[in-house]
């Protein structure tokens, strides 16, 4: 039993590592306990708690009292050993940035008002509209599917099974970059994130620890592409996998509901990365088309539904001082292992895509280039508390400021589930919002000092299924494709004839530069061991040789 009293049933939500919970009527939980809290039932042993059993104190005698003379040769031993010991903990000190401590158990059992049971159904239903009155959009949902399954190259198809079963919030880390990347997995495998980890793992998470994409995939009921035409599909899948497992409902993609709650949580916390972060979430909703378990419009719903539960949390004050301890520990771990300040790094830094290019590929992902089935040039009608997902990247303007930030980055009205003036998700361009220049006015009023990614109207024309990455993009700027470098550990991909555009060659090549930065370590700390040992070896060195000698001097004096 969870919290509450909700009995985990292993089954379905998206695949291995997605749990299906029962709800009673009050209270609806994940399986899985929050990161670090006891199961209930079960008494966490206090660390102060004294042993059982008899205690019992011994007493050292005291030595007799050394000679005058041989002080200086015991200090001169004791100093050299304490030197030669201390430089050795002090370098492995330097290779550790777990200062940091984890949240206490009661911070995460605690009550927050965002902990509350949620309905994610009414920012997701157009779906149901689209289903009655547009079969053409359905059908279009189908062939994008197809083209984007048959489409993906071996390197892509590596990364959309891995996401199938790693938890994103690692697997996703290439998001910051090739050695920042590198320091941060190093570090959560090391377990020197304890806060991070707290909030953003996979199983049991506190962000997305209390939302299930469940009640909505039973709401709607729409089978999954390989269950409605397998024979159309290429199925992909590591050796013993079941990928194509799952009888849950389709819509929405509840793995790329908790890749956004990862993502955004992450980008939140590191917002000076939120383009990189967030095209690398979008990355993963993509890879749940390539491995055929979804549809682009699952994945339009699973970020709209992953964005609105991180928004309720940062809306949440008591949940937000969590947030900002888990991201000052992310930092100062990424510091330490990067040996200068984030901003520094980050410049000095291999990036996932360039700022331009992340934005360009997550803005595409946003409406996979579905033609409109509303009206273009409608006013934004930013959703209640949505501002609140630009505390941390814009912590000077007020909400009222945020407001305008998101309405004015917001893409075009009228591409599907677009909800209009109940508040749309799907036109959020939280990538652009938590990143472009603004200028505020004397009188308070926020404009754009440089204009977002241009949201024009694309053909909506079905993606040729070439053999290339194949997320939708603006088909106006295309780039000729060259045969692919080979990658580490791997053969080079097949090369292609014809063109693809460029937020494909972008997303291309950054699959490309992740495969190759895998192949070396990046440096954080760890290939520092051995000149650190050396060191204190040579020192400690240097201390017996001093007390031998002295010990020398010492005898022949009559």
């Amino acid at each position: 039993m969870g919290p509450g009293g909700a009995s985990p049933v292993y089954d379905a939500d998206d695949g291995p590592g997605h749990l299906r919970v029962t709800c009673r009527p009050d209270v609806c939980h994940s399986a899985s306990l929050p990161f670090g809290v006891a199961p209930p039932g079960r008494r966490r042993r206090s660390v102060h708690a004294p042993t059982r059993g008899t205690i019992i104190t011994t007493t050292t005698p005291r030595r007799p009292r050394r000679s005058a003379d041989r002080r200086p040769v015991r200090r001169a031993s004791v100093l050299a050993a304490s030197t030669g010991l201390g430089v050795l903990l002090s370098g492995f000190g330097a290779l550790s940035a777990s200062a940091a401590t984890p949240f206490e158990p009661d911070r995460l059992s605690y009550p927050y008002t965002s902990n509350a049971t949620y309905d994610y159904v009414p920012i997701i239903d157009q779906f149901t509209t689209l289903r009655a009155e547009r079969p053409d959009i359905i059908a279009l949902n189908d062939e994008k599917t197809v083209a984007i399954n048959q489409g993906a190259t071996p390197a892509r198809v590596d990364r959309a099974i891995v996401d199938q079963y790693a938890d994103m919030s690692v697997s996703m880390s290439d998001g910051l970059g090739t050695r920042l990347g590198e320091i941060y997995r190093t570090a959560r495998a090391a377990g020197e994130l304890p806060k991070t980890s707290a909030l953003l793992a996979k199983d049991g998470g506190l962000v997305g620890y209390y939302s299930s994409s469940n009640p909505a995939k039973e709401h709607f009921d729409y089978d999954r592409p390989y269950i409605r035409f397998p024979e159309r599909l290429t199925y992909r899948d590591k050796p013993g996998g079941d990928a194509w497992a799952s009888t849950s409902g389709a819509y929405p993609s509840g793995h790329t509901s908790q890749a956004y709650w990862q993502g955004t949580s992450l980008a939140t916390m590191l917002p000076e990365l939120a383009p990189q972060i967030l095209a690398r979430t979008s990355e993963a909703g993509d890879n749940r088309v390539v491995m055929a378990a979804h549809y682009p419009l699952d994945v339009m719903s699973g970020r709209m539904m992953g964005q609105e539960i991180v928004e309720r949390r940062w809306a949440d004050p008591e949940f937000r001082v969590l947030f900002e301890e888990a991201g000052a520990e992310l930092r100062d771990v990424l510091e330490a292992g990067c040996g200068a300040s984030l901003d520094v790094c980050i410049a000095a830094d291999t990036p996932y895509l360039s700022d331009q290019e992340a934005l360009a590929v997550y803005q595409d992902r946003m409406s996979y280039d579905f033609p409109l089935v509303g009206t273009a040039g409608q006013a934004m009608t930013v959703p209640a508390g949505a501002e609140s997902l630009l505390i941390s990247s814009r912590p000077t303007l007020t909400d009222v400021q945020r407001r305008q930030v998101l309405a004015l980055t917001a893409i075009d009205s009228g591409r599907p589930l677009d909800e209009g003036t109940a508040g749309s998700w799907q036109r959020l361009d939280l990538a652009a919002a938590m990143s472009v220049p603004i200028t505020v006015a004397a009188d308070g009023s926020v404009s754009l000092a440089a204009a977002p990614v241009d949201p024009a109207p694309v053909d909506p024309a079905p993606v040729d299924p070439a053999p290339v990455d194949p997320a939708p993009v603006d088909p106006g700027a295309t780039v000729p494709v060259v045969p692919a470098q080979p990658v580490a550990g791997g053969a080079a991909q097949q090369p292609t004839s014809g063109t693809i555009t460029a937020a494909d060659a972008a997303t291309r090549d950054a699959v490309a530069r992740d495969a190759a930065a895998r192949a070396d370590l990046a440096s954080t700390g760890s290939d520092h061991v051995a000149g650190i040992v050396a060191a204190a070896l040579g020192l400690l060195a240097a201390g017996v040789g001093l007390v031998v000698l002295r010990r020398r001097r010492a005898a022949r004096r009559p």
